[in-house]
């Protein structure tokens, strides 16, 4: 038989809304990372099971006149590929809309510092504390178009996601925000730095964000509480931006005070 070429997204940047939802049913169905694998693999390559023994798969293919067979080590290695799945989010696309409201842009480029710094809060407190209201808060802030957010809305939207988002829908924005994480964890690499294999080991503890804010706040108004305003209101990529070139510089002064040290 001639060899045949399975083709599956790469990550989540080339999947579609509807291929993002079937992951995060399997997810919510409690099915385990190589289950996940192995029927995205079967799913995204568009072949179809026939039957499965112990040792073997047997598959169907449009455009191939008879089934084939593969073995179950192949199976489970190909599937392996698709480890992304479970572990890396980056590129990942938001339901564009969930009930009536629609997704700010994926990388929050149209939102402003402050929509950021409320999304990282309920982020965080859901991830320490497991409050579904925490999440609801978390849906409300980043399903509004950035130039449009207003926080005062987001107790009414929260109680709209509360009443209406399936757990899907909950997981996929909790998928989504993962992601805009680890893309801000590349592009600010000073102002989220990696942590070392001992810091990942050690139990977490759960952030004091609202130091953080205002730590972060301070930094970029300089300690002029009459530019707070502004700093809230300036572009989340720019503000993280200036505060990744603050980081890097106070990284650098240091390094240069231990070597005159």
């Amino acid at each position: 038989m001639d060899a045949i070429n399975l083709t599956t997204p790469k990550n989540y940047g080339e999947m579609t809304e509807k291929q993002i939802r079937y992951v995060a049913a399997l997810k919510v169905a409690g099915q385990s990372e190589k289950q996940i694998w192995i029927k995205c693999l079967i799913r995204f390559s568009g072949v179809k099971k026939v039957i499965r023994n112990d040792d073997t798969y047997t598959f169907s293919l449009k455009g191939i006149k008879k089934p084939f067979v593969v073995s179950t080590s192949e199976v489970n290695y190909m599937a392996k590929k698709m480890d992304w799945m479970t572990k890396r989010y980056i590129g990942f696309s938001p339901l564009r809309k969930i009930g009536k409201y629609k997704a700010c842009e994926e990388l929050l480029r149209d939102t402003y510092f402050i929509q950021y710094l409320e999304a990282e809060n309920f982020y965080q407190k859901y991830l320490f504390t497991k409050e579904e209201s925490a999440l609801y808060k978390l849906m409300s802030v980043l399903y509004q178009p950035g130039r449009k957010y207003n926080n005062d809305l987001n107790g009414k939207r929260a109680d709209y996601f509360a009443r209406k988002a399936t757990e899907a829908e909950k997981l996929i924005v909790l998928m989504w925000f993962m992601g805009v994480k680890e893309y801000f964890a590349r592009k600010f690499k000073y102002l989220f730095p990696r942590k070392s294999e001992s810091d990942e080991d050690v139990n977490p503890i759960a952030p004091n964000m609202h130091e953080i804010m205002k730590n972060q706040i301070r930094m970029l108004t300089g300690g002029d509480v009459t530019k707070e305003s502004q700093v809230l209101n300036s572009p989340t990529w720019s503000a993280l931006g200036e505060l990744d070139d603050k980081c890097r510089d106070a990284e650098e002064l240091e390094k240069q005070m231990k070597k005159n040290n």
